[in-house]
């Protein structure tokens, strides 16, 4: 089970959606609609993972996991977006323990890949 995870989507549906998909498998989820206060949440209480939507703008995305590494947080990162983000899949892979799931995407590759990218950050703490 993970205890915190950071959400940043706009979109009210996909909200509830990502939360209903990730109930009992989260203790905190925190919905965040920009970037900008997710290093003061990540300061008072850590955190296990970022949803992180490339719609509406894929740039202000990847510069926040950009930022996040810059600072040397490496918290994982999912990034979700269309099939027409493929550039942006490529460059977020670039930034290390970090997912791009195409939607539509299931309840069970949302979880998979939270697990994933988790595993991928434990492996490397352990080295």
């Amino acid at each position: 089970m993970f205890n915190t995870v950071y959400v940043l989507e706009r979109d009210p549906a996909e909200c509830r959606w990502i939360e209903s998909a990730l109930a009992g498998r989260v203790r905190t989820i925190v919905f965040l609609t920009d970037g900008a206060t997710l290093p003061d949440w990540l300061a008072a209480q850590g955190g296990d993972c970022l949803l992180c939507s490339v719609e509406p703008d894929a740039k202000a995305a990847l510069e926040l996991v950009r930022g996040l590494r810059r600072r040397g947080e490496m918290l994982p990162v999912v990034m979700l977006g269309p099939h027409s983000a493929f550039r942006t899949a490529v460059d977020v892979a670039r930034l290390s323990a970090t997912d791009f799931l195409e939607r539509p995407v299931s309840a069970q590759r949302l979880r998979a890949a939270l697990h994933r990218v988790t595993a991928v950050v434990e492996e490397s703490a352990k080295r």
